[in-house]
């Protein structure tokens, strides 16, 4: 549910896209007026439709001071608001981690690079969880929570190999693979639609496919040979249960079962609201569980950024500001009891 609240100021948010606030607007119409009389006359006509919409509107209140008449239009507190410390902490969180892979040596290590990309993209998603909350999105940033949520039990299970580097190569591969047949699709799509394609690099791309990826193919069980899902084999909820932290099952729960409806816009995600104005008192119970929820995915994705943050071995970390943010976190809304970074 999106809420919003009429007449408040919106400070910019540092993530926020470059948009304009204010657009100039024109005060003089196209033609020119160069006459003395013909100012006179606009002078004129200008005051005396001013002194009618005056008398006009003598007496009535506008509809902002009057408020509205409807009980349902009732005004929200903005998650700018109720959710301030929250998106402050995201914003910290981002930030630092940006500012830790630049101050990171040796990024031309492929080693190095690779922890820097997946830190990245784990903080471009915690920017982008956060510009969705701080709009009341908190449905829409199911799906973002869940895309760090992944990362996190694929770092977690490369961590667990004998031979990180191997497991890494592995991962880039699979990568590779996807980027290629991702290629191919996209060639078939656009000879589907009678545009120009590439034969050449089409007849490449099979070749790589063929010869280069046999490790990634599996036989099904009516005997089909297909790609496998996942450069590990697994899927996203063994890797949970593999974790070596007894919550993540739990996390996958909530994430993958109890908000599953959120993330695809299922008839559950939206019958509440079809119907909600059934029950009294309906508008304030809908907000409570709009922060409530709200909180829960924002304290989601802190969690498993930072828990990310501390699988990846070759970028720059602060124990003691990891700690803080757990700290901190746990005194926000009921949190979880985290551990300190040395036990994670």
């Amino acid at each position: 549910m999106r809420t919003t609240r009429r007449g408040t100021s919106r400070p910019q948010s540092p993530f926020s896209l470059a948009l304009p606030t204010n657009l100039e607007t024109l005060s003089e119409h196209a033609h020119p007026r160069n006459s003395v009389s013909s100012r006179k006359v606009d002078s004129y006509g200008s005051g005396m439709a001013q002194s009618r919409r005056r008398k006009q509107t003598k007496g009535k209140k506008s509809p902002a001071s009057a408020g509205s008449r409807n009980p349902q239009m009732q005004r929200a507190r903005s998650p700018k608001t109720s959710l301030k410390p929250l998106l402050k902490l995201m914003s910290d969180v981002a930030i630092a981690a940006e500012q830790a892979i630049m101050s990171t040596p040796r990024a031309d290590d492929p080693a190095v690079r690779f922890d820097a990309e997946i830190l990245l993209r784990g903080a471009n998603s915690v920017k982008a969880v956060r510009a969705l909350l701080e709009k009341g999105f908190w449905e829409h940033a199911v799906g973002v929570v869940r895309q760090m949520f992944e990362l996190l039990v694929n770092m977690e299970h490369l961590a667990r190999q004998d031979d990180r580097g191997e497991a890494t190569l592995l991962f880039a591969r699979f990568g590779v693979l996807q980027k290629m047949t991702a290629q191919t699709r996209r060639i078939s799509y656009e000879k589907e639609k009678g545009r120009a394609t590439d034969d050449n690099l089409l007849k490449t791309l099979e070749r790589h496919l063929t010869r280069d990826f046999t490790d990634f193919r599996a036989k099904t069980k009516d005997g089909s040979v297909k790609w496998v899902q996942s450069w590990c084999r697994k899927t996203t909820a063994q890797l949970a249960d593999e974790s070596n932290d007894p919550m993540r099952p739990h996390h996958y729960n909530i994430l993958y079962r109890v908000w599953s409806e959120e993330a695809h816009a299922a008839p559950g995600a939206l019958v509440s609201n079809m119907f909600r104005d059934l029950e009294e008192g309906w508008f304030e119970k809908a907000m409570a569980e709009n922060e409530i929820r709200s909180r829960d995915t924002g304290m989601f994705a802190i969690i498993f950024f930072l828990l990310l943050w501390t699988q990846l071995p070759n970028v720059n970390k602060s124990r003691h500001q990891i700690d803080g943010w757990l700290r901190e976190l746990n005194t926000m809304g009921g949190g979880p009891d985290l551990p300190p970074f040395a036990s994670t």
